[in-house]
């Protein structure tokens, strides 16, 4: 289709923009994968052939000519079981060790000094499109979707834009029905996109730029704003990392939704959640259910002993915190942990346990705010031995925002719990309003971020939180 063309070179140049070398590093991962998920569908259907042979020659059994044969036909087979698998884990192998190299790099360049002077080239996206394209090759090994024979049509699902340098991370079996089906423009669904965009800017530009604001205050000088601030920074940067993340992935589900392309939730109010492994259930859910399909369960996951199935989360959950940056393995680690041992904190109350979830998950957050550990640990241990709580409310309004700015991101957080709370009515309301009613949310959804919108007042508009990892 005309459509899908003009989206794969509009991908591919907007890629390009960043750097040719972006364009180097997702071409290896496209071709190696889409090559080797062909081979290893081929050995498959000879595989198939052979074991129709077998069936054929044990039914009949004639003469031991035929056993002869049928010995041979199951040597060929088993080999063809083992290259596959050899070549998965070869493709698989080569693809990581690409990520993982570029994140110990990283980490080493900035905090130990390695390679200092020499740039490294980290490729815009790499850690989304490297668990996107391991996802195929897995499911096209085990049989749960046929390997895709034309290689411009996968090289769209692996490149296409709206998804690329922030998510969500998709699977080929649900994107090969939405990228390739031939009716997908409608007007309802560009009325609901703009809707989508609209309110994903709302929250990146009127509730994560304030409180952005904020933060990078207290984080700018960690000899006077701890204590009582950084718990401040923390509990804001919980508001931040959501409208900033969750904005974003609207944005991309809001212009996919606009091309008749339906993407998958990212984000089913967390921070309701009652504990950390519910959490994890509702937050960044694409990475999630991918660490749960293709690490976790691999692992044995909880069919095996209880010892065994802790340690399986754990090391989820710290390959999770890797994935975010090696400076993230021991917020990983306390994920995990926290997963396994959990249920100690919980209490038969709702409302305690939601506010004892948001505590937790808060603090340690200050990993993300703080990217040096030590300094995130001094940080988390501060708001437990400096208690500074009126220094911090008498020196408020000091810390960046004035009082209007500070009542619009009230509000604005407000509005967000609302909705949050009652996203499915007010989703499906909005969904049944006629086009004039849409086209009032749109017009007061646009005033709204350009007016109260704050453009480039302590952090870059044109990066996601996210979009770095």
């Amino acid at each position: 289709m005309l459509i899908n063309i003009l989206l794969l070179i509009l991908s591919i140049g907007i890629y390009v923009s960043f750097g040719i070398s972006n364009l180097i590093y997702i071409l290896f991962s496209t071709v190696t994968t889409y090559a080797a998920a062909r081979i290893i569908s081929n050995k498959r259907s000879i595989e198939g052939c052979t074991n129709c042979n077998i069936n054929y020659a044990d039914k009949e059994n004639k003469n031991a000519e035929i056993i002869e044969e049928v010995k041979g036909e199951n040597y060929k087979n088993n080999q063809n079981k083992k290259n596959g698998k050899w070549i998965l884990i070869i493709t698989i192998a080569v693809n990581a060790c690409i990520l993982i190299a570029i994140k110990i790099l990283l980490y080493g360049q900035a905090k130990l000094n390695w390679l200092s002077g020499i740039q490294i080239i980290a490729p815009l996206g790499i850690s989304y499109y490297t668990l996107q394209v391991i996802s195929y090759i897995v499911d096209v090994y085990k049989g749960k979707i046929e390997a895709e024979k034309n290689f411009f049509k996968y090289f769209l699902y692996v490149v296409y834009f709206p998804y690329l340098f922030i998510g969500p991370i998709t699977r080929y079996e649900n994107m090969k029905e939405e990228l390739f089906k031939k009716e997908k423009i409608k007007l309802e669904n560009i009325y609901n996109g703009v809707i989508r965009i609209l309110w994903g800017l709302t929250k990146k530009f009127v509730i994560a730029g304030r409180v952005g604001i904020l933060i990078g205050t207290i984080s700018s000088d960690v000899s006077i704003y701890k204590g009582a601030y950084a718990l401040l920074a923390m509990l804001l940067y919980s508001v931040q990392l959501y409208a900033d993340f969750s904005g974003g992935i609207d944005i991309v589900i809001g212009g996919s939704k606009m091309l008749g392309i339906n993407l998958k939730e990212n984000f089913d109010s967390p921070y309701l959640s009652q504990s950390i492994k519910e959490f994890w259930r509702r937050w960044h859910i694409a990475l999630s259910s991918w660490l749960r399909d293709y690490i976790y369960i691999p692992l044995g996951g909880n069919r095996c002993s209880k010892i065994r199935n802790k340690i399986n989360v754990i090391i989820t959950f710290v390959i999770s915190g890797f994935w975010h940056g090696m400076n993230y393995l021991l917020w990983g680690l306390l994920h995990g942990l926290l997963v396994v041992y959990g249920k100690i904190l919980k209490t038969k109350w709702k409302p305690i346990n939601i506010i004892i979830t948001f505590l937790l998950i808060s603090i340690l957050w200050s990993f993300f705010i703080w990217t040096d550990t030590l300094t995130s640990l001094q940080m988390i241990g501060s708001i437990f031995t400096n208690f500074n709580y009126v220094e911090m409310l008498s020196n408020f309004l000091n810390l960046g925002l004035n009082i209007a700015n500070i009542v619009v991101l009230i509000i604005s957080v407000i509005v967000l719990i609302i909705f949050d709370i009652k996203k499915e009515k007010i989703i499906t309301k909005i969904k049944n309003y006629k086009i004039e009613g849409k086209l009032a949310i749109i017009g007061t959804l646009a005033i709204i971020v350009l007016v109260f919108g704050i453009y480039g007042i302590g952090f870059n508009v044109s990066e996601f939180i996210y979009s770095k990892f």
